[in-house]
């Protein structure tokens, strides 16, 4: 199982740390500082939910006072990923909410379109999409993904978490 976790840190001075934690952990995929209503984005996969709520507890441990929980649907839902994904720095993940009914299929061969998406999942959760882009994206964001996603008439709202990509 896939999710994708939201949280805010308890306080600014404790931002690196947690980070630090939180990646050096083992049971997290990929973690980041981000810009936003949220101060972390985690990706994690697991077996079941109490792995994952193995997770939130570390989480929780490492300041992370308030989590936003996205769990991706592997079955039957939009879910793509490139070529060693998890490798990849990220300048944002891009948060969706659709207009039902949405076709999958059709977001699946669109998104795979934009050279620069690295992946994209379907949620359950307060949004409908996560897609992930790839840090060489950044100084032509707008060009390169924003204004291709327009033409996606489905979109209701985006939310867009710039990464900040820390070596801790």
């Amino acid at each position: 199982m896939k999710a994708f976790i939201l949280g805010s840190v308890s306080t600014r001075s404790a931002l690196i740390d947690s980070l630090k934690a939180i990646r050096d952990s083992g049971l997290v995929k990929e973690a980041y500082l981000i810009w936003g209503p949220y101060d972390m984005l985690c990706k994690v996969e697991v077996s079941s939910l109490g792995q994952l709520n193995t997770v939130l507890d570390l989480l929780h441990d490492s300041e992370v006072i308030d989590t936003n929980t996205l769990i991706v649907n592997e079955e039957g839902g939009l879910t793509f990923e490139v070529k060693d994904v998890d490798k990849i720095k990220k300048c944002a993940y891009i948060f969706i909410k659709l207009r039902r009914p949405a076709a999958p299929r059709l977001w699946d061969t669109f998104l795979k379109s934009i050279e620069d998406v690295t992946e994209a999942h379907q949620l359950f959760g307060m949004y409908d999409v996560v897609i992930s882009v790839r840090e060489e994206a950044r100084e032509e964001y707008f060009e390169r993904v924003f204004k291709r996603l327009w033409l996606l008439t489905e979109v209701n709202l985006t939310s867009t978490y710039t990464c900040f990509t820390l070596k801790v």
